[in-house]
């Protein structure tokens, strides 16, 4: 059996003390060549502090990190080397003054690429995400849509071990978001290149994605979707709630205190035309909001996201999508019972 690309073990981190302070604890994880791996959860989960440690930006406080089969913590030499095989593109990239072709030429120089190879790389690279020809334009006045696939060509061409990447897709329209989605999944196939990215987007890590890695609050959690919401929780001794946002109230059984993580299953959620507030009820987790967004799986699932004060992802059988009367842009309410509510994680 080949070495993993990375394996952690009992991995944790934490920044030092400040207003919020914030901790990574990750129980085990294992890459290999070629795989690609998504992490998916809300903000502050520890999407971009795990990419760091995995980018070797930042050394793990606890457990094991092993790259490739060595430690790369052994000395500065080895870290140094591990750096410039995992390339962190990050959500908002630096780039140098200067070109285009400056801007890539950089990396292949600190990697003693032979000079006479770097035009060919820039080239393919820029091909790759779709600005041929662009060696020469200077990188003043790019769009942020632009300035991202250029940082992801720079990275490209350096055609590293690993490609780590924050929210790679955000600055850019969706119908070339899935191309490079395409680009991506082509370059891990052909070259081996593991690929590891966050995104918010359940479905573009579902699409491109082997394996998704689903944090919340530092923790992973085995939960495979969006809904996930925290806060303090209160209790009346019979039952317990939190207040994702002030008078929205996510109710679930027991007595509960302290911080928590609640995740709601896709599928235990009930979807109503707004008109029909009378079957919803008086009872708790009703929730009003309008369909945003609905796609449809090869399984017959139809995968529908509704945004209101919160914003939720439902998962229900395609044939119940006209059964139900719910479209794009409707309005709607949502329901599910108490019992539905996953208690991922507490804190005093």
């Amino acid at each position: 059996m080949t070495d993993a690309v990375y394996s952690l073990q009992d991995v944790r981190f934490a920044y030092p003390r400040g207003p919020s302070p914030f901790s990574l604890e990750l129980d085990a994880l294992r890459l290999d060549h070629g795989e690609i791996l998504a992490l998916v959860g809300p903000n502050g989960a520890g999407k971009t502090t795990l990419l760091t440690l995995l980018a070797f930006l930042n050394r793990p406080s606890g457990g094991r990190l092993i790259f490739l089969g060595r430690d790369p913590w052994q000395d500065e030499t080895r870290a140094l080397q591990a750096r410039r095989q995992a390339v962190l593109v990050t959500h908002h990239p630096y780039l140098f003054k200067g070109t285009i072709s400056d801007n890539l030429a950089f990396g292949l120089e600190v990697r003693d690429i032979p000079e006479d190879e770097r035009p060919a790389r820039i080239g393919e690279a820029l091909d790759l995400v779709e600005l041929p020809g662009w060696e020469k334009r200077s990188v003043s006045g790019l769009s942020a849509g632009q300035a991202q696939r250029v940082a992801l060509a720079r990275a490209l061409a350096l055609r590293p071990a690993v490609l780590l990447l924050d929210e790679p897709t955000a600055n850019i329209d969706a119908g070339l978001g899935l191309r490079m989605e395409a680009v991506l999944r082509e370059v891990s196939r052909n070259t081996g290149m593991t690929v590891v990215f966050s995104t918010h987007n359940f479905s573009q890590a579902s699409r491109l994605a082997d394996d998704i890695l689903y944090l919340s609050d530092g923790r992973r959690v085995e939960f495979g979707h969006e809904n996930c919401f925290s806060g303090r929780a209160e209790t009346d001794g019979r039952q317990s709630w939190i207040e994702p946002r002030p008078g929205l109230r996510v109710v679930f059984p027991g007595e509960v205190r302290g911080r928590v993580t609640c995740v709601i299953n896709p599928a235990d959620i009930r979807v109503l035309p707004a008109g029909r507030a009378a079957e919803a009820g008086n009872g708790p987790n009703v929730f009003a909001g309008r369909v945003t967004r609905m796609e449809t799986t090869e399984a017959g699932l139809a995968l529908v996201r509704v945004s209101g004060d919160l914003t939720f992802r439902v998962t229900l059988p395609v044939g119940e999508l006209d059964a139900s009367g719910i479209s794009l842009s409707r309005p709607v309410l949502l329901k599910f019972e108490p019992g539905s509510v996953d208690i991922a994680g507490t804190r005093p």
